[in-house]
């Protein structure tokens, strides 16, 4: 708060989203609880495609930029990257996809596994969706990625793979 005042809009949003982030790592944490991390910030059930990005996968985003910042939050409020016009190493491209893009996939332990598109519901069916970052064909610079010295170095922008939490069925089950 400035000058004891009330808080500016700015500090209460920074605090709600690590009060959130929090809260989200002590039920991960908690025991009692496992079956409460049943989610993942980029799968969603939904009858129709999600509009916006995963609300967790913003927040998350914004702390990782945080946290690689290790910034007061004095310092955060006035180094927002938007505010630099700083640009990303590699341009990529986000987008809600379902199983009936991807049907199989590899789990944890290696086994291949069929998503399930649709999860029967009593009033219906809700289909699986999966928020995909990748990167852009399209933003491609042939010459390497941004701000790699290219006297020196070779780069290249790579999709990688990521594991989530989702609904799936195995050949026993």
């Amino acid at each position: 708060s400035r000058g004891g005042g009330l808080p500016s809009l700015t500090d209460t949003f920074e605090q709600v989203i690590e009060e959130l982030l929090e809260e989200e790592q002590t039920i991960r944490q908690s025991e009692e609880n496992k079956d409460s991390d049943m989610y993942s910030s980029r799968v969603m059930l939904s009858t129709q495609v999600p509009l916006e990005p995963p609300l967790l996968f913003l927040l998350e985003e914004y702390k990782n930029y945080l946290d690689a910042a290790n910034m007061s939050m004095r310092v955060r409020r006035h180094s927002d990257p938007a505010r630099r016009g700083e640009l990303s190493v590699c341009d990529s491209i986000s987008e809600w996809v379902t199983a009936a893009d991807k049907k199989t996939a590899v789990d944890m332990t290696g086994q291949t596994v069929t998503v399930l598109e649709k999860v029967p519901v009593p009033k219906g069916q809700l289909k699986q969706y999966f928020y995909e970052t990748k990167c852009n064909p399209m933003g491609y610079m042939k010459d390497g990625c941004r701000g790699i010295d290219k006297r020196y170095w070779n780069s290249q922008c790579r999709t990688t793979q990521s594991y989530v939490r989702a609904l799936t069925m195995d050949s026993k089950k």
